[in-house]
């Protein structure tokens, strides 16, 4: 793109971002409210992808809402299938001490999500900064499902909502074997609930990265003794690839699971009143509030902070100015980082 191209796109999508926030912090929200779904049917789509940043070049997904799909992440549950097609993958510490994912489609479509997983409470103010948008998942304690869906706002596509969006893999042992499509879960959403807007922006964007970063060749995380992941920078791709538990991650089809942007946020740990079959307590990442953030991009780490001062009000990450910290127009993983743990760069 040249540059007069990028920078008017850049113009265009910070009008949006303050449009957005300004509505955010309307006295009309409430905390745990449902998002509105109406869409003015009048309305022109945005000139770039709100969770990219990218120019969206006329494409008809940018009037759609926000699919996102809960994704296992344990050992029996990888190879993974579409994590390299979502526009953004939030990663949250769960019972046992191993991770889930909230994989976020916009922008692409995947043929094949899996394996698709159950509901956590942290899914709900993830999902509310989204404008809930559609949430497919296998299931979930039903106390949880039901706190989770009004503090969302999003529409479930579920696999009781939407079954014939999903099917059973004979190669993938129980419970790992669920797929789904973002095609059939856009489909069943249109039948749903017609008419859903796109996500608002919450992250700023901008080719050329932050003042104060340094280099940085690799970050590694530790969510639990039994939980590892690191993201190395690969300078001849341009892109970060992931390891998991000391191996390189890789999907279904072979290749890595990487990343234009990781963002790291130290979070509080609260244990949830659910409890799983072993009768272990849910950890609940605390995403309200603030904390520390480091947000890594071009092979660079920069140190900031992150605040979010209500469910109703979107994610803001900051630099040591107090001014958001730009990410590389692209795919990004937010990094639910325990707050007694530290990332180790190196």
């Amino acid at each position: 793109m040249r540059p007069g191209r990028t920078r008017t796109a850049l113009r265009v999508y910070a009008a949006v971002v303050l449009a957005a926030v300004a509505a955010g912090c309307s006295g009309n929200d409430r905390a745990g409210a449902p998002a509105a779904t109406a869409a003015p049917t009048t309305s022109a789509p945005p000139a770039v992808f709100p969770l990219t940043g990218l120019p969206t070049g006329g494409a008809a997904n940018a009037a759609r809402p926000a699919l996102s799909i809960k994704v296992d992440n344990t050992r029996r549950a990888r190879p993974q299938a579409g994590l390299n097609d979502a526009d953004l993958v939030h990663e949250e510490l769960v019972e046992g001490g191993l991770t889930r994912l909230l994989v976020t489609y916009h922008s692409k479509d995947a043929a094949e999500v899996a394996p698709v997983r159950s509901v956590r409470p942290v899914d709900g103010p993830l999902l509310r900064q989204l404008g809930g948008g559609l949430f497919a998942f296998s299931g979930g304690a039903a106390g949880v499902v039901a706190r989770v869906q009004p503090a969302s706002g999003a529409t479930f596509v579920g696999i009781r909502q939407a079954p014939a969006a999903y099917r059973r893999a004979a190669d993938r042992p129980a419970p790992y074997n669920v797929v789904t499509g973002t095609a059939a879960l856009y489909e069943a959403g249109r039948r749903l609930e017609p008419g859903l807007r796109p996500p608002p922006p919450f992250l700023a964007f901008a080719d050329e990265p932050p003042a104060g970063g340094r280099p940085v060749g690799q970050v590694g995380l530790r969510f639990s003794p039994s939980s590892r992941a690191a993201w190395r920078w690969d300078a001849a791709a341009g892109r970060f690839v992931r390891e998991q538990d000391g191996t390189q991650d890789r999907l279904v089809d072979g290749e890595p699971v990487t990343t234009d942007n990781v963002v790291v946020l130290r979070v509080a740990i609260r244990l949830d009143q659910n409890r799983d079959v072993l009768g272990n307590r849910t950890p609940d990442p605390v995403v309200i509030g603030k904390g520390r953030a480091w947000l890594l991009r071009d092979g660079r780490v920069v140190a900031g902070t992150w605040r979010r001062a209500s469910p109703a009000q979107p994610l803001r990450v900051l630099g040591q100015d107090g001014q958001p910290l730009a990410l590389r127009p692209g795919r990004t993983w937010v990094e639910l980082l325990p707050s007694s743990e530290r990332p180790a760069f190196g």
